[in-house]
């Protein structure tokens, strides 16, 4: 929906790819030149127009539209449902030159019914687009190989793939739900089928970071209430006799964290007033203490900030050249460095305030699906 500064290099940069495909664009009632762009560039592309009132009703539902258009290509290729592969890309996605090849590779398993892609921020120039750079490509990466190692690995929105049989014989046309965290949702709604998803960290999907902390604010309070919406999944996980003991605390413990956060939070919140003002007497013990908690909670975000140049480096050494230019890279000052550091360390007091907008929102029963604008 109104993606016309991206949607042209998008499709170019798939059309690229040497893989067999079709590529799908649905578009959601654009009020911009999204369609006119996208009906100018070349290729195996078809167009979806979704018009009002049955547009904009969410990213699941407007992902449902496709399946009988994907039907009807799968039966005129000389692939069956087996082999083809349904992807599942925003606007802003563009695939790492090895994504076809570990596709491929992942989808050679016969078990493998869905896999992820590892995701990436495209070239970040600002402090804020590589703080999100660090928690998609570091963070979360590491949370999706512990997730694999218990068989948990989770779809990602971005750069998701599912073999067409696996998906379409187990849940129908209709694979999505109406969760604000669709990709999440779906995750659920396979797990409980005993369908496996394989996180590829080896190949990525860059998309475009947010450049406000206003947008991002509201994007993660979405992805929160998402979040509490799959909540309606919880007594079917705990009852499902497919799932394992540890798939099951896995999405329990997804789905607990915002409360969790939201506690620790006010906890930190309490101690910190009654520390430093109610309990204030002894200001030379006060000004060590907070130097002390200062430098404690900065080593979190050290760790991982360490760690991302280190994956940047890998990245590169594998033939994809990391733009130099970049707000961090190798050749970074210290300076830069330690902005990332105390960004990283300390964003969850900022995202205090996205957990507290999904809990208004869902407590006036809004499920409002909010788009995410462009520069």
């Amino acid at each position: 929906m109104n993606e016309e500064k991206v949607i042209s290099d998008t499709l170019e940069k798939l059309l690229d790819l040497k893989m067999s495909k079709h590529i799908i664009v649905i578009d959601d009632d654009s009020t911009d030149n999204t369609v006119k762009i996208a009906q100018k560039i070349a290729g195996p592309i078809s167009i979806i127009q979704r018009k009002l009132p049955n547009a904009q009703t969410g990213k699941g539902s407007s992902l449902n539209s496709a399946i009988p258009m994907i039907k009807r290509i799968i039966e005129k290729s000389p692939f069956d449902q087996k082999h083809s592969i349904i992807g599942v890309m925003d606007a802003d996605g563009v695939l790492s030159f090895n994504s076809g090849i570990e596709l491929d590779r992942a989808f050679q398993d016969d078990s493998v019914a869905a896999a992820q892609l590892r995701v990436k921020m495209k070239s970040p120039k600002t402090i804020l687009q590589t703080f999100q750079d660090i928690e998609f490509f570091v963070i979360n990466h590491l949370t999706q190989l512990f997730r694999s190692y218990i068989d948990a690995a989770a779809l990602c929105g971005n750069g998701q793939f599912f073999r067409a049989s696996s998906v379409l014989d187990k849940l129908g046309d209709k694979p999505w739900g109406d969760a604000l965290l669709e990709d999440y949702e779906l995750t659920l709604r396979m797990k409980l089928k005993g369908l496996k998803i394989k996180y590829i960290g080896n190949a990525y999907v860059d998309q475009e970071a947010l450049t406000s902390l206003k947008k991002l604010i509201i994007q993660r309070a979405r992805w929160s209430q998402g979040g509490f919406n799959c909540w309606k999944y919880l007594k079917s996980v705990l009852r499902s006799r497919i799932m394992s003991n540890l798939q099951k605390a896995d999405v329990l413990l997804f789905c607990i964290m915002p409360v969790l956060n939201i506690l620790s939070d006010f906890a930190i919140i309490f101690y910190t007033v009654k520390f430093f003002i109610v309990d204030s007497n002894n200001l030379l013990r006060e000004f060590i203490a907070l130097f002390f908690l200062s430098i404690l909670g900065l080593l979190f975000g050290a760790l991982f900030t360490e760690l991302y140049i280190g994956e940047l480096k890998k990245t590169e050494k594998k033939g994809v050249i990391i733009n130099h230019t970049d707000f961090l890279n190798e050749k970074s000052n210290i300076f830069k460095r330690f902005r990332a550091v105390a960004l990283v360390s300390y964003m969850y007091v900022i995202f205090f305030g996205s957990l507290i907008i999904s809990i208004i929102r869902l407590s006036k029963n809004n499920n409002s699906w909010v788009k995410t604008k462009r520069i």
